[in-house]
């Protein structure tokens, strides 16, 4: 007998092929032209509205609440929604953390609606979706070890970080090259675990 949650991730990874199988051929990381991008000119950031975690109640159910950490994705634990709309940010965005032991430097994509402790900056853009979200939180995270509690990530320092990002022939950031790039990779890795879990059934 199958397991619920067999089933649950298969119909997940099902539903994610789906989801990246459409990305267009890239070329390797080491042909691509490179250039710097300051982080304040890319994004429109502004800080968490949360004073604390002991200000808000706790719940199984409820909305994300971030702080500074890098594991669970950001997410300390789950609050409530009601009596707390205002301090609510939209998803799709990237939460850089600003300040936390051990996390001060990191950068999450958020698909989901949140909320955040002040020592997080949150930055919104245009051309962001989960796939460039990925893309840029990796490379943002290369140099987080700039930061340490006699250096910390101001909000004033954060907007001048610069990320080596993919150049398109524009001169702007590649973001098509990011998005396929991590579709890519991200249907490889599910197709060689579907080939894994049932032999025989894909080369």
């Amino acid at each position: 007998m199958v397991s619920p949650i067999t089933l649950l991730w298969s119909s997940y990874t099902t539903k994610r092929i789906e989801q990246v199988q459409d990305f267009e051929a890239v070329e390797p990381l080491n042909q691509q032209e490179w250039g710097e991008f300051e982080i304040g000119k890319l994004f429109s950031l502004s800080a968490g509205k949360s004073k604390g975690l002991n200000h808000l109640k706790k719940t199984n159910s409820g909305i994300n609440y971030l702080g500074a950490t890098n594991a669970n994705n950001g997410v300390l634990a789950f609050v409530e929604i009601k009596g707390n709309e205002s301090m609510i940010q939209q998803g799709n965005c990237i939460a850089f953390i600003r300040n936390g032991e051990g996390s001060m430097g990191f950068s999450i994509y958020k698909a989901e609606d949140f909320i955040a402790t002040s020592d997080i900056s949150v930055g919104y853009a245009e051309f962001l979706n989960r796939e460039v979200g990925l893309f840029l939180t990796t490379i943002a995270d290369r140099i987080r070890g700039k930061y340490n509690f006699g250096y910390k990530r101001s909000d004033a320092r954060l907007k001048k970080e610069k990320l080596q990002l993919p150049i398109a022939p524009t001169g702007q950031p590649d973001y098509a090259y990011m998005e396929n790039y991590i579709k890519k990779l991200e249907y490889e890795k599910l197709m060689k675990y579907v080939a894994m879990r049932t032999p025989n059934v894909y080369p």
